[in-house]
C-alpha cells in the first residue's frame, strides 16, 4: 500500500509557503528532517562549494517503495498528513511535504532508495521538472538524495547566493542544531572531501554538547528539568555567574524542532536577572515538550518561528524551570583576590556561612569584608582599560596635547556624573547630553585600533600559561577563514587535534584575562555587517569586547577622559555597529517643556 498521498488543492495552498528553497541550507534542512522522520539513526551529508555544487545526503531510514519513489516528486505530496485536522497535531519535522518536488525543480537530482522489501531498490534521476530515468538498482536499506547545481535553471537566483564559506557556515549551524536535538543519531558532515563534523550517537544531551563544544562549555552549564501543566522544560543552561559574552549559544527546541521565539528569549533573560554580570548573556540548550495542538509551527516558511497558544504558560515554565535548577547551584559569586589569588575562587566556608557566629568571628569576618571591599574599590578606580589607554595609545609628545584637549573639553562641557552606571550626563552650552559609556569607548577603541592597524603597530605578547580552547565546528570554520588576519593582529594559535587549539599569544593592548573572550567574540560573529571590510569587522568586534560595559562605575577623572577622547574621534555620534552614542536634549526643549521662556533662565 502506498504511503505517499496527493493533498487536495485547498489544503495544499495552506502549506505551499513551506516548500521555498532559498539556498543550500534549505535543501540540507528539508532532507535531514525527512531522514529523521524516516527513523534514520545515521545521517551522512556531503557538500561541495558550500552546497552550491553538491548536496548529497544518505540515511539508513525506512526507504521508499516503487510507488512512493514516483509520487514523492508530485507537488504537495506527503506521507504525514491526510486531513486538514492533522495540521493541528503535527508531530513530525518535515510535515509540509517531502520537499523533493521543490528541490528537484531547481536542481539536477538523483534519488536512490530501498525499503527492505524485495531484493531491489529504485533510482530516480530528474533535471528541473523533467524525469530523466527511473530504474531498479541494488541499494542498502535507506535513502540517498543527491542535489547538484542548485538553481542551474534560475541564474537570477543563483547569483544571489553567498560565497562558499558563508553558505557552509549556515549549513554547519543547522547540522549542529539537528545533532543537539537528536543525540541518538550519528551525524557526519563532509565538505570538499574534508570531514567537518563527526558525532557518533550518544545517550544524553550532555555528551552531545561535549562532542560539539568541548569541556569548557559543558562545565559552565547546569541541568534543567521542570514540568508544569502538561508542559516540560529540559536541557542545559548557564550556571549562576557563568554565561558568555555573546548570545551564540542560546538555542531553543520545541518538540525537538529548533526555533527562535521572543517569548522564550525574554523568559531566559528574566530568569538570569541578578545571576549574571550585566556584560554576560546566558547560554542555553533548552527543550520544550508540549501538546502539539498548543503550538502552531506553520507560521514561518522555514519553520524557524512558532506561535504558542498559551505564551504566558510557556514564559512561566522557562522562568520557574531555570530558577528551580539554580537553587542547587552556588548563588554566591566567586571573587578574585589579589595577584597571588588569581585562579582561586574565594567562597564562604560552611562555618562562616552559618548564622551562629560568635562575636569574635563576626568581627574577623567584617574586617575581611572591608579588605575585600577596599581592594575591589581600588580596582574600580583604576581600571585596566584606562591604564592601557594612557600607555599604549600615546605617541611621544602626545600626552601634553591630550591634557590640553581635556582642558578644552572641560571648558565647554561639564560631566555631572553617571546615570545607572551606564550613561554619562554631560552639560554643554546647547543643553544636556546623555553619553552611552560602552558605545563611546567602543568608538574610541575602534579608531585607535584602526590607527594601529594602518601603522602596522600590533605587537604580540606570549601567554604565561597557554589557554586551551575547544571550538565548535562553526568557530573552526571562522578561525580558518580569519587565520591570516588573526596572526597579523597578534593572535597565535596552535592546533592540538580535532577542534582543540592552544592560544599562545595575543595582542598586547589587552590583558591576558580578556584575550580569550575577545578571540571567541571574533570567531562568534566577526563584526558588524554594516562594515564591508573583513578587517574592520574584526577590529569592531575587538573594540566591542574590550570596551567598558554598562554597569561599571567610573571615577570623575575616568568620565572626563572618556568624554575628551570621544570628541576627538571622527564620528563621536555613532559606534562602529551603527548604534547611537549620544542623546542630546537642547536647552530650548528643556525650557519649553518646563514652561520657561527660552534664554531667560
Amino acid at each position: 500500500m502506498a504511503r505517499i498521498k496527493v493533498l487536495p488543492a485547498e489544503m495544499a495552498q495552506k502549506i505551499a509557503a513551506g516548500e521555498v528553497v532559498e539556498r543550500p541550507v534549505s535543501v540540507v534542512k528539508e532532507l535531514i528532517e525527512n531522514s529523521l522522520d524516516a527513523g534514520a539513526t545515521e545521517i551522512k551529508i556531503e557538500l561541495e562549494d558550500g552546497g552550491k555544487k553538491l548536496v548529497r545526503l544518505q540515511d539508513n531510514g525506512c526507504g521508499l517503495s516503487q510507488e512512493d519513489a514516483v509520487l514523492c516528486f508530485r507537488r504537495h505530496a506527503t506521507s504525514k498528513l491526510e486531513t486538514e485536522e492533522d495540521l493541528e497535531h503535527i508531530a513530525t519535522l518535515g510535515f509540509r511535504g517531502e520537499a523533493l518536488a521543490s528541490i528537484s525543480a531547481v536542481s539536477r537530482l538523483t534519488l536512490k532508495t530501498y525499503n527492505g522489501e524485495g531484493d531491489r531498490g529504485y533510482q530516480v534521476e530528474r533535471e528541473g521538472e523533467r524525469l530523466i530515468r527511473f530504474l531498479e538498482i541494488g541499494f542498502p536499506r535507506g535513502t540517498m538524495v543527491e542535489v547538484r547545481d542548485l538553481f542551474f535553471n534560475l541564474p537570477a537566483r543563483r547569483k544571489f547566493l553567498r560565497g562558499e564559506r558563508s553558505e557552509l557556515n549556515l549549513i554547519t549551524g543547522y547540522v549542529t542544531q539537528a545533532a543537539l536535538a537528536f543525540p541518538e543519531v550519528r551525524f557526519l558532515l563532509i565538505h570538499n572531501n574534508r570531514q567537518l563534523l563527526n558525532c557518533p550517537a550518544v545517550s544524553s544531551l550532555q555528551e552531545r554538547v561535549y562532542q560539539l563544544y568541548g569541556r569548557q562549555v559543558l562545565d559552565g552549564l547546569m541541568a534543567v528539568d521542570y514540568e508544569e501543566g502538561g508542559y516540560r522544560l529540559s536541557g542545559l543552561s548557564s550556571r549562576p555567574f557563568a554565561g558568555r559574552a555573546d548570545r551564540q549559544h542560546q538555542l531553543f527546541f520545541i518538540n525537538r524542532r529548533p526555533i527562535k521565539d521572543r517569548v522564550l528569549s525574554a523568559a531566559l533573560n528574566q530568569a538570569y536577572l541578578g545571576m549574571l554580570d550585566r556584560q554576560k548573556s546566558p547560554e542555553c540548550f533548552l527543550f520544550l515538550d508540549l501538546p502539539y495542538e498548543l503550538v502552531d509551527v506553520n507560521v514561518h516558511p522555514a519553520k524557524a518561528e512558532i506561535r504558542f497558544k498559551e505564551p504566558q504558560a510557556v514564559f512561566r515554565l522557562v522562568l520557574r524551570g531555570i530558577e528551580l535548577a539554580a537553587r542547587s547551584e552556588s548563588l554566591i559569586k566567586p571573587v578574585m583576590i589579589g595577584e597571588a589569588g588569581r585562579g582561586e575562587k574565594r567562597q564562604p566556608s560552611k562555618e562562616t556561612s552559618q548564622p551562629e557566629l560568635n562575636l569574635q568571628e563576626k568581627e574577623e569576618q567584617k574586617e575581611n569584608d572591608r579588605d575585600v571591599e577596599k581592594e575591589l574599590r581600588e580596582k574600580i578606580q583604576a581600571p585596566e582599560w584606562a591604564r592601557q589607554a594612557s600607555q599604549t595609545w600615546r605617541q611621544p609628545g602626545e600626552t601634553q596635547q591630550v591634557a590640553e584637549n581635556t582642558a578644552t573639553s572641560r571648558a565647554g562641557r561639564h560631566i555631572l556624573g553617571q546615570y545607572l552606571n551606564a550613561y554619562l550626563v554631560v552639560t554643554a552650552e546647547e543643553g544636556l547630553m546623555i553619553v552611552d559609556q560602552h558605545n563611546a569607548h567602543e568608538r574610541i577603541l575602534f579608531e585607535k585600533f584602526k590607527k594601529l592597524d594602518e601603522e602596522k603597530g600590533w605587537a604580540s605578547r606570549q601567554m604565561l600559561f597557554p589557554q586551551v580552547l575547544e571550538l565548535s565546528p562553526e568557530e573552526v570554520l571562522h578561525l580558518e577563514e580569519l587565520q591570516e588576519e588573526l596572526a597579523g593582529l597578534g593572535f597565535e594559535l596552535e592546533p592540538l587535534g580535532e577542534r582543540s587549539y592552544s592560544l599562545r599569544a595575543f595582542p598586547d593592548v589587552f590583558d591576558e584575562a580578556r584575550a580569550t573572550e575577545i578571540l571567541r567574540g571574533i570567531l562568534a560573529e566577526g563584526g558588524p555587517e554594516r562594515l564591508k571590510s573583513k578587517r574592520d569587522k574584526m577590529l569592531a568586534t575587538m573594540a566591542c569586547k574590550a570596551a567598558i560595559k554598562a554597569g561599571q562605575p567610573l571615577s570623575q577623572a575616568e568620565m572626563e577622559f572618556l568624554a575628551a577622547e570621544l570628541f576627538q574621534t571622527s564620528q563621536p555620534g555613532v559606534c562602529p555597529h551603527g548604534r547611537p552614542i549620544i542623546v542630546e536634549i537642547s536647552r530650548d526643549k528643556i525650557e519649553k517643556t518646563l514652561g520657561r521662556q527660552p534664554g531667560r533662565g
